[in-house]
């Protein structure tokens, strides 16, 4: 038998070693979905997180890894602001449209029957730039050079930059209680979760993305997965009780829409409990309007 020692050099195993703590790669093979159904499917049980060390020949060639500008950028501000609070900026979109445009942008790359495969950009974070860019030429407003400006995938390219992007301008809201935060939800929020069945308090942005380094070393670099809300829904008082999200899923499952657990019967009532307004077992821990004003 071969060894894999032999056919891929130290140093390229390293690099994708370091590249799988991102929301692309084997990692996010844990990130269970969510279905708009009435009971939890049999499949959708607390998932057990691979091995971050686990070497695959998509990992050698992931673009998930920090770039040097990024890096340098998010050491600079993130020590010179409260770490632990932070806002969106304020939405002037409308975003009933909003959301119908994203239903559209949903269909549109569901039809494509997207793969998750991080090399091709078709991860979770990869799956945001697809909708961000989208969006950009769909609803001209937000198209603006000269108003709105937006994460790059070169430079911002992992679930953990792209958090560290939105935060550096002002476009970043930490989550410490879910249900608290909930009417923050709306169509073309960027929601961010933790790590799979970690459940965290006293969140602060370093926690969240390991500012400089925007992998997950243990302590550090806690997200894990990034997806877009298309649409939400709300009971008699107007307060958000579920939404809808689009977002590159797992190795079983094709880039796709699935609903935020919810309080509702059998499993989702057991995860909702403990990750509210999660992705199924991960908790959400951060937003931000996927839109971000100068």
């Amino acid at each position: 038998m071969i060894r894999l020692e032999q056919l891929i050099p130290i140093s390229v195993i390293l690099f994708g070693m370091m590249a799988l703590s991102s929301c692309g790669g084997s990692e996010a093979k844990a990130s269970e979905d969510t279905k708009a159904v009435t009971a939890a499917p049999v499949e959708e049980t607390a998932a057990v997180e691979p091995a971050e060390e686990t070497v695959t020949e998509d990992s050698t060639a992931s673009p998930d890894a920090p770039t040097e500008s990024s890096s340098a950028d998010a050491a600079d501000t993130s020590s010179n602001a409260d770490k632990t609070t932070s806002s969106m900026a304020e939405r002037t979109v409308n975003e009933e449209r909003l959301g119908v445009i994203l239903d559209l942008i949903s269909e549109e790359l569901e039809a494509q029957k997207l793969e998750y495969i991080s090399s091709k950009g078709q991860d979770c974070s990869g799956i945001y730039h697809k909708i961000k860019d989208m969006v950009k030429k769909k609803m001209s407003v937000l198209g603006d050079k000269t108003k709105f400006h937006y994460p790059s995938f070169t430079e911002d390219r992992n679930s953990r930059q792209i958090a560290h992007w939105y935060y550096k301008n002002n476009n970043l809201h930490i989550v410490q209680d879910a249900i608290a935060d909930r009417n923050l939800i709306t169509p073309g929020t960027v929601v961010f979760f933790g790590r799979t069945e970690e459940k965290y308090s006293n969140i602060t942005i370093d926690l969240l993305t390991n500012p400089g380094k925007f992998v997950h070393d243990g302590t550090n670099g806690k997200i894990m997965h990034v997806a877009v809300v298309t649409k939400v829904e709300k009971d008699a008082a107007g307060n958000v009780i579920k939404y809808d999200m689009m977002h590159g899923r797992n190795s079983r499952n094709f880039a796709s829409r699935t609903t935020a657990n919810y309080d509702g019967p059998g499993g989702y009532g057991k995860a909702y409990a403990k990750f509210p307004f999660g992705n199924w077992n991960q908790q959400l821990v951060a937003l931000a309007h996927i839109e971000t004003p100068f």
